[in-house]
């Protein structure tokens, strides 16, 4: 891919939404983006880079596509297809049914990525010339790297075989390292996470340590690199890495600042926040972002709905406060399961902040790294698991974690199903895992869906995205195999 055109128009859309400076309008000629404008000032990039963040929570990315296609490829939700927008290719992701040439959203995805990828080397390549202030020349250094890693790891997990596979010798995602050069090679996957482990920890080493204040979160931050290092070394089955991670973050943000009964809403910057994308005005997806596909209400989408199985699940424990989120939908029934709720007085319906991780996940990651043999073993991911548990039911002794062995790690993941719905991870824990896809036939109702579609296996080449075959066609890049 010649990724020339696609930095500079990003850049054109990044400076626009986030800048109104004359310096920068005034330009002659008006049509052309000179890179020369932007890579020799620090202020410029800072503004760049803020202009990566939205690109990053837009609906091409985090906003939709990655959130909603984790729930309806699992088997916890399901795709009611709409009578005035029946967006097919989003059927083709819930059926299973991708190949390069119809691939779903596999091509807006993956162009979106590497567009902000585009901007974020762009920033790495000039920021330590840049002239401006030191102290934010090491932070947009860091911020950027961190959220090259974090795009890298999502589209490994997406366009890539799982680790648990081939233990990380399959085909991994082309590295762009450096604004202008064409990488068409994919290497393995290890070398895949090697780099994403190298952005991260570098940008861990360049952060100052975090204040924690109210809306700090929206941007990266140390602690929220260090979370995203948990979740990278969990999906690479290091679980004692995983677990140091984990123990970094817990040590900053202990387990009183998880969400209780009475306390539990997704409102911006909970107590549990460490890294979640600001969504206002300006970067609204409106009636194609994440509050609008799971709430009909007010002219939401609404097409995708809880299976009976996810609501049975959630309503396994006694005032849990998660089953609260199931709200009246389209068919009449109780099965929206409303996590993004417009924000009050904003306009657009998905008017609402992108929770990225959450301290909930660091304790989730904690309890299954120790069931795997990280240091502490099934004692403390018991403890850690129930620590959970005590802060999502009112009968805590009932339900009480008290399992080893497999049966500790079935009740972890069931867990995360319940707590990090729609954030994102359903298909995924369950691709990671090696688990079957399961979906019941009484659950998939409404939906069109081919019976011959309901259980995949989680290795299999369905599970993961195709490279677009226009990608295929005009780089000459490898497809996957199986496909």
């Amino acid at each position: 891919m010649n990724y020339k055109y696609t930095i500079l128009t990003i850049l054109l859309l990044s400076l626009t939404v986030v800048s109104c400076k004359n310096d920068f309008l005034d330009q002659k000629p008006d049509h052309v983006i000179s890179e020369e404008l932007v890579i020799h000032d620090v202020d410029k990039l800072k503004r760049l880079l803020v202009g990566s963040y939205n690109e990053v929570s837009g609906s091409n990315y985090l906003g939709r596509i990655l959130y909603k296609r984790s729930a309806v490829k699992s088997p916890d939700f399901r795709f009611v297809q709409t009578i005035y927008n029946p967006r097919e290719y989003e059927q083709i992701e819930y059926r299973y049914e991708e190949s390069g040439n119809n691939n779903g959203s596999a091509a807006v995805l993956w162009l979106q990525c590497y567009k902000v990828i585009g901007n974020l080397n762009l920033i790495l390549a000039n920021i330590d010339d840049a002239i401006g202030d030191d102290v934010l020349r090491k932070q947009i250094k860091a911020e950027s790297l961190a959220l090259r890693g974090m795009i890298f790891f999502d589209l490994a997990r997406t366009f890539a075989y799982p680790w648990i596979r081939e233990k990380g010798l399959s085909q991994g995602i082309p590295l762009k390292l450096d604004p202008n050069e064409v990488v068409i090679e994919r290497g393995s996957l290890i070398q895949t996470f090697n780099q994403i482990v190298k952005d991260l920890q570098t940008a861990e080493n360049l952060m100052q340590e975090d204040d924690l204040s109210s809306g700090s979160s929206k941007y990266m931050t140390k602690i929220a690199v260090r979370s995203l290092l948990a979740r990278v070394y969990l999906y690479q089955e290091n679980w004692q890495m995983s677990m140091d991670y984990a123990q970094k973050v817990l040590n900053v943000m202990p387990e009183e600042k998880l969400m209780g009964l009475d306390s539990y809403s997704f409102s911006d910057y909970t107590s549990e926040s460490i890294f979640e994308l600001s969504v206002g005005n300006d970067n609204s997806s409106g009636s194609n972002g994440l509050g609008a596909q799971f709430d009909y209400r007010s002219g939401g989408q609404g097409d995708v709905l809880a299976t009976q199985s996810f609501i049975d699940l959630l309503q396994e424990y006694e005032g849990d406060p998660r089953a609260n989120l199931l709200m009246k939908d389209k068919e009449g029934k109780q099965a929206a399961f409303v996590k993004y709720i417009n924000r009050s007085g904003g306009a657009g319906l998905s008017m609402h902040n992108i929770p990225v991780i959450r301290l909930s996940e660091i304790v989730l990651i904690a309890a299954e790294s120790c069931a795997h043999g990280a240091t502490g073993g099934d004692e403390k991911a018991l403890y850690y698991l129930n620590v959970l548990i005590k802060n999502r039911t009112t009968d805590f002794q009932k339900n009480k974690a008290t399992v080893g062995g497999l049966e500790l790690l079935r009740r972890i993941a069931k867990e995360r199903r319940r707590e990090l719905a729609l954030e994102g991870h359903e298909i995924y824990d369950l691709i990671r895992t090696g688990t079957l896809i399961e979906r019941r036939q009484s659950d998939h109702v409404n939906t069109g869906l081919n019976s011959n579609a309901l259980t995949i296996a989680a290795t299999s080449p369905k599970t993961i995205y195709p490279i677009p075959a226009n990608e295929i066609v005009a780089s000459g890049m490898k497809q996957t195999n199986g496909y």
